[in-house]
This record gives structure tokens, C-alpha cells and sequence, in this order.
């Protein structure tokens, strides 16, 4: 073979593996949704925008968009307001535990959102433990706290959510304040508060406004949360395209619904990336300030002047980790009369193989149906965006901005909407199979992911060792297994990881597309959920929990100086 006809093999052999991913995303993510647009603006005289004018005029689903927008609003200012205890805390100290602590700042991916409606039933419900608590404790006959199925249900399951994600980026950009303002405002006689307002917040601002929009943006498109938690009588724009596509079965109404959804969802996602940019440069530019050891010595660990700081750290730690215990305490105890008795049944039925009524499906299978889903997402989602990120960290690509907008588009995706629109693509095609839709869906939205943990270690890699190799005579494929991935396996391992957990927890998506026998652990916690079938509803959650945070170990412990979401 001559050694032009070789190059122009390898040329097209390069051709077709760069295109892969793009067939990909097209095939599965761009032509749904230009489908899912083109029905939700088709009317019986063509497109127009006849069906979205007349849902905008609705006084119902005008009340349910602004309901949409006001309950983000005000869940982004919970997070907001209760990142800032655990920020400074993580920011300002050394203690023992600390790296423990920040990992768990990693909670809203490691967690899923059907998992935590269920912690606020069972801590802050009308029958929760903490009202329980307080019932006994001072002779009450009504339950004091009564927050859930109303707006400050959802508001507070949303900040318990997205606060520690935000908390994340205030303290990155908390660390790398320079001290030396702060001091010289202190040495003028500045009290701490003014400080605070003048000096510290105007500097924490890109960092705490990028956390913001996060939080904002994962409020507006939640699905469970506000579905376990809002009952009824509350519905967002997400829940509604929910009910409208599978209980309604109303598909053209729900179509126009979800391109608002998604109109708004890319508006909020390009505000949020404009604002992490500038974000990221600022975070660049200065270095990482000196923390003060939490128990240097015993005289100033019980110092008065730290009790302020104890009891703002016990409060957060307590909401915070509060639904967590109770989700697992509910899982090893049965009411039995007045006792309260230690049990694994619940646990035993998860590993029943027989069927059940509340589900629609055997236990067993739906934890089988998450592992195979998840093992299939991550292989396919890590070939994916292996190579879109190897793509993505040459400087000089023409159109990598372009390129990198198309790869990274998910991320701004309304979930409920790319799972009607996979379903509404599936159901006009003679090969139907809500398994590899479900693959499908999951890999989409776990492929930005991958990027995000991989595209850093690609533009640090230095390309004389693989020239290097290549030059000695080594093959192509030798020079990869043995010079390239040796050296990037964190990240691998990272981004392998993010979409394995993502896989696991993804509810939204999932439940527009499930079937009896492909049902998955978050929709079976919400079916046994809405059964009131508490206990085998938490030994489920506790299950998935126990997966995500070995995943999420993993991706704290092999890509903390490699990769940061934020």
C-alpha cells in the first residue's frame, strides 16, 4: 500500500469518527426537537404561531409560567441565603473532615431529586419526624411546621437542592480573594458588616451570580421535586408537559409547551455560561487564600467568639443532612402499634423478583433495569465525548465555538421535553424500543458532562510524548494505550463517573419514555411515593444514594485539581 493511498484512509478514517458524536446529537437530540417545534407550532393552516399565542393567552397556563418563574426565583434566593454559612465555613477553616465536607457540596448531582422530595416528607411532612419531635416535646396537637404541598415546600427543597452547588462556587471564588483589602479596611476600624457589604460581596459577586443562574436554571426546569412536593394543586411548566403528554394525552399541547419551556431554558443556560466565563476569569487571576486550623488549640477552639460560628454550622448541617437520615432511618424501622421496630424488610423487598402491583414491575427488575442503563450511558456518552473533547481542546479549530455550542446544547435542554420528543420521534419510526430510547436520553444529557471532566485534561496533555512515541516507531493504538490514557485515566475515571450518576438519577426524562419493563429506580420511588409506600420508597432511595456517592467519590477523588463544574 503507498503511503498516499495509507494518509488518505487515515484522513477518512478521522473524517468518520469526528462525525460520529455529531450524527449522534443530530439524530437523537437536534432532529427530535426541530420535530417536537414543528408540531407545537402546526395548526390546521400550517405553521404559525397560532397554538403558542393561544397557550399564552390562557389565564391558567399564564399562571402556571409565572408560578414557573416566581417559584425559581425565589428557590435561586434560598440557595443563595443558605450557601453562605457553609461558603465561609469551607472557605476561612482547616479542619478535620474538610475534603469529606466539599464533596458533599457535589449533592445535587449525587443525589436524586426523587430522593430528597421523599427526606422532606418524611423529616418536614405533617407527619414528619422533626414535627413529631416538636409535638411531644411541647403538648402540641397540630403539627407547627406544615411548609409542604405549598409554594414554601418547594422553595426550601429547592434551596436544600441547589444550595450546596451554589455554596460551590462561592467558595472557590471565596479562596481566592486577595486578604490584603479586607485587612487594610480592618486596620481603618471597619466593622466586619461593612466589610462584608463593601468589600467582600462586590468581589464574590461573578462567582456568586454564576451559582445563581445555576440554581435558578435547575429550579426552573425541576420536575420532581415540585411534582412530589407541590401535590397537586402546583404545577410548573415542566410538570405540566408532563400531564398534558401522558395523562391528558394531549401530544400537540404538550409540544407547544415544551418549546416554550425550551425557548426560556436556552435564554437562562447562555446568561449562565456568558456569566461563568467572566466567572472563570476572575477565578484565574488571583491565588488561593490561607486558611485559619478550625481547633489550632483548645483555648480558642472553645472560644465564645466561635459559638456564632458552631451554631450556623449545626443549623446548616442539620437541614442539610436532616432528610438524608430520615430517608435512611425509614428504611431500617416499621411502625408496629406505638413502637417503632429495626427491620431489612424493606430492603428485602427490593430484591424480590416477583411482581408488584404499586409499580407495575418486580423490584428487582428496576434495580437491574438502572445498573444496565447506567453501564450503557457511560459507554456510550464516554466514546462520545472522548472524542468531541479531544476535538474541542485544539486552540486554533476552526468553528470551535460553534462546534462546542452543538456539543454542549443539552445542558440547556428542558429534560421532560427531550423525553416527549424522543417519544414523539420513536412513535413515527417501525422500530420502537423504550429501552434504547431510554439509552439514548440519558446519554444526551450525560455527554456535556463527560466534556466538562475530559476537555481540561485534553488541553494539558502534551502532544510531544504522543510524536514522541510515534516517532520510535510505535502503532497508533500502542501510542494511546500507553502514553495517552495512562495520563488522562483521572479524568476518564471522572467523566465515566458523571455519567454512570447522572444515569442512575435521571428521573425526568425517563418517565416519558418508561415502560412496565423498563421501569428504573427514581420512577419506581415516585410510583411507591405516590402510593405512600414509604419504606420501600426510602430502602430504594438509600440504595441509589449508596451507588451515586461511590461514583461521586470517585470524581471528587480523581478530579479535584483536573476538573470543577463551576
Amino acid at each position: 500500500m503507498s503511503v498516499q493511498l495509507y494518509s488518505q484512509r487515515l484522513k477518512v478514517g478521522r473524517v468518520i469518527l469526528i462525525a460520529l458524536p455529531l450524527l449522534f446529537l443530530g439524530a437523537f437530540f437536534y432532529l427530535p426537537l426541530f420535530q417536537l417545534l414543528v408540531r407545537g407550532l402546526s395548526s390546521s393552516a400550517g405553521l404559525s404561531l397560532e397554538r403558542l399565542s393561544a397557550l399564552l393567552s390562557n389565564s391558567y397556563l399564564q399562571h402556571v409560567l409565572l408560578f414557573t418563574l416566581g417559584q425559581a426565583i425565589l428557590s435561586m434566593l434560598g440557595s443563595v441565603i443558605l450557601c453562605f454559612g457553609l461558603a465561609y465555613f469551607l472557605s476561612h477553616y482547616e479542619f478535620p473532615g474538610r475534603p469529606l465536607l466539599k464533596a458533599l457540596t457535589l449533592v445535587p448531582f449525587a443525589l436524586p431529586p426523587v430522593a430528597v422530595a421523599l427526606g422532606f416528607l418524611l423529616v418536614f411532612g405533617r407527619s414528619g419526624a422533626l414535627n413529631q419531635t416538636l409535638m411531644g416535646l411541647f403538648g402540641l396537637h397540630e403539627p407547627p411546621i406544615q411548609i409542604l404541598y405549598s409554594i414554601s415546600g418547594i422553595v426550601l427543597a429547592h434551596a436544600f437542592y441547589n444550595a450546596p452547588i451554589v455554596a460551590r462556587f462561592v467558595t472557590a471564588a471565596w479562596e481566592r480573594l486577595p486578604m490584603r483589602y479586607e485587612e487594610s479596611a480592618r486596620a481603618l476600624g471597619a466593622p466586619r458588616w461593612r466589610i462584608f457589604l463593601n468589600i467582600t460581596l462586590p468581589m464574590l459577586m461573578p462567582g456568586l451570580i454564576s451559582g445563581a443562574m445555576l440554581a435558578f436554571i435547575y429550579s426552573f426546569l425541576s420536575f420532581p421535586i415540585v411534582l412530589a412536593v407541590g401535590g397537586a394543586q402546583f404545577s410548573t411548566i415542566e410538570v405540566e408537559i408532563y400531564r398534558r403528554a401522558l395523562i391528558q394525552i394531549d401530544i400537540a399541547g404538550a409540544s407547544a409547551l415544551a418549546t416554550i419551556a425550551l425557548i426560556f431554558s436556552l435564554l437562562f443556560t447562555a446568561l449562565y455560561l456568558w456569566g461563568e466565563r467572566y466567572y472563570a476569569h476572575r477565578l484565574r487571576a488571583t491565588p488561593t487564600r490561607q486558611r485559619t486550623p478550625l481547633f489550632a488549640d483548645v483555648k480558642s477552639a472553645l472560644s465564645p467568639r466561635r459559638w456564632p460560628l458552631y451554631l450556623l454550622i449545626f443549623v446548616t448541617l442539620f437541614f442539610f443532612l436532616a432528610p438524608l437520615v430520615g430517608v435512611f432511618v425509614d428504611s431500617i424501622t416499621r411502625q408496629s402499634g406505638d413502637h417503632t421496630m429495626l427491620t431489612l424488610d424493606w430492603y428485602g423487598q427490593l430484591f424480590n423478583p416477583s411482581y408488584s402491583a404499586l409499580i407495575s414491575a418486580s423490584p428487582l427488575h428496576s434495580v437491574w433495569n438502572s445498573l444496565l442503563f447506567a453501564l450503557a450511558t457511560m459507554c456510550l456518552s464516554l466514546s462520545f465525548g472522548t472524542i468531541l473533547s479531544i476535538i474541542l481542546s485544539r486552540p486554533r479549530l476552526r468553528g470551535r465555538i460553534g462546534l462546542e455550542a452543538i456539543a454542549m446544547a443539552p445542558l440547556a435542554a428542558s429534560p421532560v421535553a427531550l423525553g416527549l420528543a424522543l417519544l414523539w420521534s420513536s412513535a413515527q419510526t417501525p422500530f420502537q424500543s423504550a429501552w434504547l430510547a431510554i439509552v439514548i436520553a440519558h446519554s444526551v444529557l450525560a455527554i456535556p458532562f463527560v466534556i466538562r471532566a475530559l476537555r481540561p485534561a485534553f488541553s494539558q496533555f502534551d502532544l510531544r510524548l504522543y510524536e514522541a512515541a510515534r516517532s520510535l516507531g510505535a502503532s497508533q493504538i500502542r501510542s494511546v494505550l500507553d502514553i495517552v490514557l495512562p495520563l488522562i485515566r483521572g479524568s476518564l475515571v471522572a467523566g465515566a463517573a458523571f455519567a454512570f450518576a447522572i444515569s442512575i438519577a435521571e428521573m425526568s426524562a425517563t418517565i416519558m419514555l418508561v415502560q412496565p419493563e423498563t421501569l428504573t429506580m427514581p420512577v419506581s420511588v415516585y410510583y411507591l411515593l405516590s402510593s405512600r409506600q414509604f419504606g420501600a420508597a426510602s430502602a430504594m432511595s438509600v440504595l441509589m444514594m449508596l451507588v451515586l456517592a461511590f461514583s461521586f467519590v470517585l470524581i471528587e477523588r480523581f478530579s479535584e485539581k483536573r476538573f470543577q463544574f463551576s
